[in-house]
């Protein structure tokens, strides 16, 4: 079962990982962290196994860390914009003059795109990576088109 593993191979029973690691189905080592937990950095799994508190890092605020997430993977939802894909902070976007709305439709997360009409876009390039497909830049506070700007430049 994940969360288990089985060090030895016919082992009969199976061995909890040790907090706040997991593991897939008929795992032998732990080498992944479990839900709520992130990846920080690659490593040798014997390393991982060893000192998991040193790797396995408590998900970001506002952030989503399902099973086996790394610092890379971490889901960023709508309304919120990180640097790069290796940074852990989140940034949660203002609105700008629109509707209540705006912030989440200007920074898209990195959520799966929903529906062929939504403004939200695939993972694409590093900083921009999190904002919807007429917005570029940090916090998504720049609009691709030339010669246009966001209403009271915010």
């Amino acid at each position: 079962a994940a969360g288990t593993y089985a060090a030895n191979p016919g082992q009969g029973e199976c061995t909890r990982c040790p907090h706040p690691l997991s593991s897939g189905r008929a795992g032998v080592t732990c080498t992944v962290c479990q839900k709520d937990y992130y990846l920080l950095e690659s490593a040798d799994p014997a390393d991982i196994f060893n000192s998991p508190a040193e790797y396995c890092k408590i998900c970001p605020l506002n952030a989503v860390c399902p099973d086996n997430t790394t610092l890379s993977s971490l889901v960023i939802p709508r309304g919120f914009w990180r640097a790069s894909l290796s940074s852990a902070v989140l940034t949660e976007c203002g609105s700008f003059g629109g509707d209540a709305d705006a912030s989440e439709t200007r920074c898209a997360g990195s959520e799966p795109v929903v529906g062929e009409g939504s403004r939200r876009r695939r993972m694409a390039a590093a900083g921009s990576e999190y904002c919807a497909s007429d917005f570029t830049g940090p916090e998504c506070r720049l609009c691709v088109a030339d010669k246009h700007h966001l209403v009271d430049g915010d």
